[in-house]
Formats: C-alpha cells, structure tokens, sequence
C-alpha cells in the first residue's frame, strides 16, 4: 500500500472525529434549549429535535463523519484510526468551551488531558502498522473465538453497567447512556472495518450472510449510540460525555485489531510494551471522568 493512501486514510480520520464530536456538541446544544418538561418525555425531545436546525446540522455532521470513517479504514489499520479520536475531543473541549461555555474542575481537566494523552500515543504507535487484511485473513481471525469473546464481553459491559448503575443509584446517569454508546460504536468501528473489507475482497464469492449480519449489527449499534448519546445529553457536560464516549470508541477497536487481528506483530517488544501504557493511561483518565459523574449524579439527587 502506498504511503499517500494511508495518509488520506488518516486525513479521512481525523475529519471524521473532528465532524463527528462538533456535530454531537451541536446536538447537546440543542437539547440544552428544550425546557425540563420537554425532555421528561423522550418521544416529545425527539419530536422536538428534528425540527431544531441546531440539531439537524450536528446530525448531517455525523452522518458525514460515518462517510469520512468508512473511507479512512480502507488504507490504514483499525487500530491506527481509532486512537484518532483523541483529536476530534480536543476539537470539542475548545468548541464546548468557547460556545456553550462549559467550565472543568480539576479531577475532570485531568481525566481529559489523560484519555487524550492516551490515545494520542497510541494513535502514533498503532500507525506503523499498516499491512492490510484480504477477505480470508479477516475471516479467519476475526471471526476467532478471541474475537467472539472480545464482541461478547463488549456487549456484556455494554448491558452490566447500566444495569449496575440503575440498581446502585435507583436510577439512570448520565455516565451510564455514555457508557452503552461508547461501546456500541466500539463495537460499530469493528463493523465497518469488516463491511470494506468483505467489499474489497477479490475472492469469488464471499458469504453473503456475514455481510447481512454485519449491516444489521451496523444499524443496531448505530441505533444504541446515538441513541444512547441523546439520553446522556439531557444531563451532563458534553465534554465528559464524548471523553468517555471517545474512549471506549478508541480502546475497543484498538484491543480488537491488536490482539485479535494481531495489527501489533509488526511493532518492537519495547513499542508494544508503550502501546499497552498508553492504553492504560487513557483507561485511568475514562475512570477518573467516570467517578466524578458519579459524583455530580449524587449532588443532583440530594
């Protein structure tokens, strides 16, 4: 693959987040001038959103981003564009700052700078692999039990910790919606990198079924991210929210394409060894936003 092309995909990447996060800040913003009583009511927000021009251009702009996501993971490694989002969340914490005017304390500007911190090293560790996968590679490994398990215990966390949160503060957070939608468009990034790759196969006759499922895992978990980003808006800050959104949408794929498609095997010992602390560090920075949620649920609820 030529050089130029990986760098489109990563121009393509790099777009994408940049449309994807300030077309959901556009969103929140939207919902931010609906009244407590409209947003009580689910379908009445809903009913309301799509007539508020606020609200569709930030959903045009994530249509677009999905565009922008499908051209960038056609030259480069799921794990390189993944880590690519760190640089739409410092588009958004600028934006956010700026036209909704939304202040930071300490413990969540240093959950921030460590989740962009983390994905920003691995953005760069991740980009030395750039082998691409032919249709019966994809096949043989994603469709392993290590990536099975890795789906489904995606899709356990995606359904425990609500559930967890639902049972502990007797009602659901802001955090909680974040979580599920970060997840699912995890999950959603593994999708799509598998939808290109079975439309660029030479092989005669892939199965058609897999595409099949993979569309309709697609729109599913397209449904529950976007879904479960509206929720989380009502509430809370939509920094925050795409921090930890951002997070689990970087270190899903990226353990994904590591581990399951081994897109590290062409790193050093010592580049793996920095890859897995990046990871980490962006983790603790998802952990610490997570916590100080908990905490502003728990004020709001006194």
């Amino acid at each position: 693959m030529s050089s130029w092309l990986f760098i489109v995909s990563i121009l393509s990447g790099l777009l994408s987040y940049t449309a994807f996060n300030i077309g959901f800040a556009l969103e929140k913003k939207a919902v931010k001038k609906l009244s407590p009583e409209d947003q009580k009511s689910i379908i009445v927000m809903l009913k309301l959103l799509i007539r508020s021009k606020t609200w569709l251009l930030g959903f045009l702009l994530t249509l677009l981003s999905i565009i922008l996501y499908f051209i960038a993971l056609i030259w480069a490694p799921l794990s390189a564009i993944a880590p690519l989002s760190g640089f739409g969340l410092v588009i958004l914490i600028t934006y956010a700052h700026i036209d909704l005017q939304e202040s930071f304390n300490y413990k969540e500007i240093i959950g921030i700078i460590l989740v962009i911190a983390g994905v920003s090293v691995s953005s760069y560790f991740t980009s030395l692999s750039t082998e691409p996968l032919n249709w019966t590679d994809w096949n043989l490994l994603a469709h392993s039990y290590g990536g099975l398990i890795l789906i489904l215990s995606s899709i356990a966390l995606c359904v425990v910790l609500p559930l967890i949160f639902f049972f502990k503060l007797k009602k659901h957070t802001t955090y909680s919606f974040a979580f599920v939608a970060g997840v699912a468009a995890g999950i959603q990034a593994i999708l799509v990198k598998g939808i290109i790759i079975w439309f660029s196969s030479t092989e005669s006759s892939p199965a058609i079924y897999v595409l099949i499922l993979y569309i309709i895992g697609f729109l599913l978990t397209a449904l529950g991210s976007t879904g479960g980003l509206q929720l989380a808006f009502r509430k809370g800050k939509v920094t925050n929210i795409m921090a930890l959104y951002n997070g689990f949408i970087t270190i899903i794929p990226i353990l994904f394409g590591g581990l399951v498609l081994f897109e590290w095997r062409v790193l050093s010992v010592l580049n793996q060894a920095i890859l897995g602390i990046a990871i980490t560090v962006a983790l603790i920075g998802i952990l610490i936003l997570s916590l100080e949620h908990k905490h502003q649920s728990l004020d709001n609820n006194r």
